[in-house]
């Protein structure tokens, strides 16, 4: 087997060496648990984007890494204002079009989660401040007036900060600056964003043409998060190419803990909702996964059906099922860190089961005849 894996990741201004590392721990953790030989090189960077190889017995495998991390670093915010103004774009867009009811029809869970920051920097500006007056009130029937300014001042600062920082560490903030990101992206995707895309989708055309008479060769196109919304750009573009259908049938896509809805459920999606009813058109060998602990995604949703996309093929929307990848101690943990959930999909498991992340990347067969529907 001849394999190439396309990978975007999602809104997250982590180099590909973040990933690369991961894939590696992962990859070594796999291998001791399922007895499986593999060896990965180093990664090269004398292509467009950095890529690895992995070889093992039956499969020779490069996996690209679809870089647009210096593009999230532009826009990626760290102070409590950048967070105040990320929740106001929530509020904005999401809460007076009242397009949360809709988010909550189709998904509670993203709901939930959309809403999470958006109270918790609410909560935080305000406590802090009702601590400060508190203190200030009750300290000047006994210190002089101005010390006791200083001290409502100096709480509200100290409690301020302590929130900030637990809520870094609680993802409040990583949570808010996707729910913004998406809720832009008509315009954040244009510029430089738009010729990244253009250059994701070349790539992929040129590595699928060069294949085209290789019998054992298949391109896995994957996306994680935000990196499914460039995902469908991506396929938009590469569709538009009349491409002949055995080099078509070579593209295979898996999406994981898509975000879809966040941007193809806007009134002002049309351009992103016409791209996703003409992707819709091709019979394509796509797979979702989704899970209920990732609550950055929105659980095996049909984002073509809902969005009023008049689709002709849809992926198979799956569960990724992660109570059943682990043992319950492990799965208790990793419930509770939100930020691990988003990313499991790229993990090794525990115990084998029906999502299998390593065995669709380093099997034999082609990825179809590996995925049980």
């Amino acid at each position: 087997m001849d394999r190439e894996v396309f990978y975007i990741a999602g809104y997250d201004p982590k180099s590909y060496r973040y990933y690369y590392d991961l894939f590696k721990k992962n990859l070594k953790k796999y291998s001791n648990q399922f007895d499986i030989q593999a060896s990965i090189s180093k990664v090269d960077h004398h292509k467009t984007f950095p890529f690895f190889q992995v070889n093992t017995q039956n499969v020779k495998l490069k996996y690209h890494f679809l870089t647009w991390n210096d593009i999230v670093k532009k826009n990626w915010s760290e102070s409590y204002l950048d967070a105040l103004k990320d929740c106001y774009s929530f509020f904005r867009i999401y809460t007076i079009t009242g397009l949360f009811i809709k988010f909550g029809k189709e998904s509670i869970y993203q709901l939930i989660t959309g809403y999470y920051p958006f109270f918790y920097v609410l909560f935080s500006l305000f406590f802090s401040l009702f601590a400060g007056f508190a203190a200030f009130f009750l300290a000047k029937n006994y210190i002089h007036f101005s010390f006791s300014i200083i001290l409502g001042i100096l709480l509200s600062f100290l409690i301020f900060r302590f929130l900030f920082k637990l809520g870094k560490k609680l993802a409040v903030f990583w949570i808010a600056r996707i729910c913004a990101f998406c809720a832009n992206w008509h315009y954040k995707k244009q510029g430089l964003m738009e010729e990244r895309i253009k250059i994701f989708s070349n790539t992929i055309l040129q590595n699928l043409k060069q294949n085209e008479n290789n019998e054992n060769y298949e391109l896995i196109l994957i996306a994680h998060s935000v990196g499914t919304i460039v995902c469908i750009e991506v396929l938009d573009f590469i569709l538009k190419q009349n491409l002949e259908q055995k080099i078509l049938n070579k593209l295979k896509i898996i999406t994981l803990g898509e975000c879809i809805p966040l941007v193809s459920y806007q009134k002002k999606s049309n351009d992103f909702r016409k791209k996703l009813e003409f992707v819709s058109q091709f019979d394509l060998k796509w797979y979702d996964y989704t899970s209920v602990i990732d609550g950055a995604c929105f659980p095996q949703v049909d984002f073509f059906r809902t969005s009023g996309v008049d689709a002709k093929f849809t992926p198979h929307f799956l569960s990724a099922k992660f109570h059943t990848l682990y043992e319950k101690n492990e799965y208790k943990k990793i419930k509770k860190d939100k930020n691990k959930a988003h990313f499991l999909y790229l993990y090794s498991p525990s115990i084998k089961g029906s999502y299998d992340f390593f065995n669709f990347v380093l099997s034999s067969q082609f990825l179809e005849k590996e995925i049980k529907i």
